[in-house]
């Protein structure tokens, strides 16, 4: 099984309720806080190029890498028949290749690595490459910020099976996540079985994917970014400014790097 490979053409539909452009919003404030507005970003890890298109309306130049050309098939496509974006806005640009590994000729304002691809990196090398990365593609002063799955949430809620439903015009997509906890590792392996219904022909037929997901700990991050020769700067609960608020432990954080 590889990860995002079939399953990646249904990717949209599983998550089309994802709140990409109040996502985007709270991205730029963060960096805005730290620096003036940035006019042109990197976003590793794209997928299908959602939060990229969410940050051209927001008037930036966008450019997108990631290792799935089938994802990027389908943001090109999105894009070709997305709204009219501010006069100047050129669409993102998606490319393909590897976050641990692309090097690009243009430095950027800002880099962004968004919905847990941080948690993808399953090794300290891994994490670290995708840090050396953001570094190399930075102008002086420039920020990167990534989410990621927080280690004490993880831990304080343990991974249980959980069932999606979701559906567009085409396509009806009924996912069962089954979790293996390697806790000696900090990986949770989530094996999914997806049943897919052709609305049209109610034909079915189904498919399977495994993705081995790491949490990460603070000082380990903080640790690994100072390697790549970045200063930490802001953390927090994601889509929130701080990692505490008083009433329980989040999955998902953000880091902020300079």
């Amino acid at each position: 099984m590889t990860v995002f490979g079939d399953y990646a053409r249904y990717y949209n539909v599983l998550y089309q309720d994802k709140d990409y452009a109040g996502e985007a919003d709270f991205v730029l404030t963060c960096l805005k806080r730290r620096h003036e507005a940035p006019r042109t970003l990197l976003d590793l890890g794209c997928g299908t190029g959602r939060h990229a298109l969410e940050m051209a309306r927001r008037g930036l130049s966008v450019t997108g890498v990631d290792m799935s050309a089938t994802m990027l098939d389908m943001g090109r496509q999105a894009l070709a028949v997305a709204p009219e974006l501010p006069p100047g806005v050129t669409p993102p640009r998606l490319l393909e290749g590897d976050a641990r590994t692309v090097r690009l000729e243009t430095p950027f304002d800002a880099v962004t690595s968004l919905f847990h691809v941080m948690s993808y990196q399953n090794t300290e090398e891994d994490a670290l490459a995708v840090l050396e990365t953001a570094r190399c593609h930075l102008k002086p002063g420039g920020c990167f910020l990534f989410d990621f799955w927080y280690g004490p949430g993880v831990l304080t809620d343990p991974p249980t099976e959980r069932d999606r439903v979701m559906e567009d015009a085409l396509t009806r997509v009924q996912r069962h996540a089954h979790p293996v906890h390697r806790i000696s590792d900090n990986i949770v392996e989530v094996h999914y079985d997806i049943r897919l219904t052709d609305k049209t022909t109610g034909s079915e037929s189904s498919l399977r994917e495994m993705h081995s997901m790491r949490y990460w700990f603070l000082p380990e991050l903080r640790y690994l970014a100072r390697q790549a020769g970045f200063s930490p700067v802001a953390e927090g609960a994601w889509l929130r400014d701080s990692l505490a608020d008083g009433s329980s432990t989040p999955w998902n954080a953000w880091m902020l790097l300079q």
